[in-house]
């Protein structure tokens, strides 16, 4: 669902790196809430890849900030949401595992590429009650993604920490929707 597997801006080829950002997003409202559907653009570079097949788990984490806009005072925040998702590989039935770390739901698939492409788009994720929303005042949105790489085995956290690749945030994506 959220997308984003290894948040790594290093691309396939060294000559033409891919950031990772954020390509789109947008709410909708659905049963009292709103609902964030939002595009991830990035790439994971062989080294992540070779650590996913050897069951190293790369955990992307997903920044959510929702503020009510104000004339004469500073922005009000209304809600922020940590979210995380944590891909996975499974040797015992060679697939590919990708869990939402919030609320436990996971699917699984047969190659890295599918749970990769799983990852980059988010949909249907619940960010707020509508009940939060003044109609009559602007709001704003704001989503970034990390790659946490605290979840990876002591020994690793210390050689990848020198690595840039596994190091990657999104720049801040922000927009105003009709709420």
């Amino acid at each position: 669902m959220v997308s984003l597997g290894c948040l790594l801006g290093s691309a396939a080829s060294a000559e033409t790196p891919v950031r990772f950002e954020v390509r789109s997003a947008y709410v909708e409202p659905a049963d009292r809430v709103y609902e964030l559907n939002a595009t991830l653009n990035f790439d994971l570079p062989e080294g992540a890849r070779a650590a996913i097949r050897e069951g190293v788990p790369l955990t992307l984490h997903l920044e959510i900030v929702v503020k009510r806009q104000r004339s004469f005072w500073l922005d009000e925040t209304v809600a922020t949401l940590d979210q995380s998702y944590e891909l996975a590989y499974r040797a015992l039935s060679e697939r590919y595992l990708v869990r939402n770390l919030n609320s436990g739901e996971q699917a699984s698939y047969a190659t890295l590429d599918a749970a990769l492409d799983a990852l980059r788009v988010i949909s249907r994720l619940p960010i707020l009650d509508q009940a939060l929303v003044s109609s009559n005042r602007r709001h704003e949105i704001s989503i970034r993604g990390s790659l946490d790489v605290r979840t990876m085995p002591d020994a690793l956290r210390f050689v990848l920490f020198w690595s840039d690749d596994w190091r990657q945030r999104s720049e801040w994506y922000t927009w105003s929707p009709q709420l």
